[in-house]
């Protein structure tokens, strides 16, 4: 049986994207949306156009990630998948932090965190709530920033001694704070 054609294109796509050859793997993915477009298949073509706003990322293309991934989410909405719809969302916050657009960029974060909150996904929301507390400290936030902080390396099922002791003076810092 032979392999379908947008199949063949996005492995070699992924494959590229993991080799770090951005400009191999966005053509790829290019090439696989505008296939998609020319179907029905409305959520194979949002994860896709997700595959592409990432590789726009890595090429230093802020305003073509933030193109490619707007409206993904809400096609994710629409189909229940919820997990795909804050995918989107994080891709979306990135796109939006890497255009400047840091207020924007932390509202979508913090609706990404929400949604893997809810469907108990705890890798995803941990590196969602670094990226929050990343903002946090940009935009004049710092407390914020450390609970956040806090939230992600609580998140993390697995900690390496770093993480132990990150986690632990964070710990003392929320604790001088609020005490």
């Amino acid at each position: 049986m032979t392999e379908n054609p947008i199949t063949q294109i996005s492995d070699q796509a992924f494959k590229d994207y993991r080799k770090k050859k951005f400009q191999a793997a966005r053509d790829g993915f290019q090439k696989c949306v505008e296939m998609l477009s020319q179907t029905d298949q409305e959520k194979d073509l949002a994860e896709m156009r997700n595959n592409l706003s990432v590789t726009f990322i890595d090429l230093h293309e802020p305003q073509q990630a933030y193109d490619t991934v707007l409206g993904t989410d809400v096609v994710f909405e629409k189909l229940g998948d919820k997990k795909s719809q804050a995918m989107a969302l994080a891709n979306l916050g990135t796109a939006l932090q890497s255009l400047g657009r840091k207020e924007e960029a932390l509202s979508t974060f913090e609706k990404s965190s929400d949604l893997f909150k809810e469907i108990g996904e705890k890798f995803m929301r941990a590196t969602v709530l670094k990226k929050i507390s990343d903002l946090q400290l940009t935009t004049g936030k710092p407390l914020q920033a450390v609970a956040s902080m806090q939230a992600s390396y609580d998140q993390k099922e697995q900690k390496t001694l770093k993480d132990k002791i990150l986690q632990g003076t964070l710990g003392q810092i929320i604790r001088k704070f609020f005490n």
